[in-house]
């Protein structure tokens, strides 16, 4: 995948790994990754892709509601924050050290601002309206028993004017092909689809197995 994949993944650094993720407009971000423990704790490929593509300006971020969800490492919301966007990355209790360890080493980057805050898919979502002008999501779709937690999230967090966007590697492994069917699949009743053409993402950080995809709610009938 171009420069994502050909630089290292990580430097060693105590307590765990950074990965340095280029910007166009200054300094790279430095995300602190976890040597051990789940997928959360890592940059992957996705959310490499889907920062960069934030940088193309194809959406307008300055001033800018977003919302990250699986945030994981916060690259990705991390990233919108650079570009002015008012930014909640959320991921679930465990990750929110490593959330708020990436935010403060990131700080003097930000143009806009950034918090980490709990959320676990399919509970209460009141504290994050109203809702959001974007929804960020890089590789969220892996688990089968997530799907329909992560389906009821988005439709209680988006409005009739949120574009979410959703990066996912397409992976052709074990269960990977009919989880990720499953989940287009109930997405589709209601919400539309638009799959963003590669050579839209960023020149280097870009690959025909990583997809990005722009999700609105379908608009009422009538």
């Amino acid at each position: 995948m171009g420069r994502a994949a050909s630089e290292p993944a990580a430097m060693a650094a105590a307590g765990g790994f950074v990965r340095e993720l280029e910007r166009r407009g200054g300094p790279a971000l430095r995300l602190e990754q976890r040597e051990a423990g789940d997928v959360g704790c890592v940059v992957w490929d996705a959310a490499l892709v889907l920062a960069k593509f934030l940088e193309t300006g194809a959406c307008p971020l300055a001033r800018r509601a977003v919302l990250e969800l699986g945030a994981g490492t916060g690259a990705v919301g991390i990233m919108a924050a650079t570009l002015g966007a008012n930014v909640t990355v959320t991921d679930l209790e465990e990750l929110q050290e490593l959330l708020l360890v990436n935010i403060e080493n990131n700080k003097h980057l930000v143009t806009g601002s950034v918090r980490a805050k709990v959320l676990k898919w399919g509970e209460d979502v009141t504290e994050f309206q109203p809702p959001p002008d974007y929804i960020l999501m890089a590789d969220c779709i892996y688990y089968e028993e997530s799907l329909e937690p992560l389906l009821k999230t988005l439709k209680d967090l988006t409005g009739p004017d949120t574009c979410v966007l959703c990066c996912y590697e397409q992976r052709t492994m074990g269960k990977n092909p009919e989880i990720e069917r499953r989940y287009f699949e109930l997405l589709q009743a209601d919400f539309e689809l638009e799959k963003i053409p590669l050579e839209k993402h960023d020149e280097e950080y870009r690959s025909a197995d990583i997809h990005i995809v722009n999700i609105h709610r379908k608009r009422a009938v009538g």
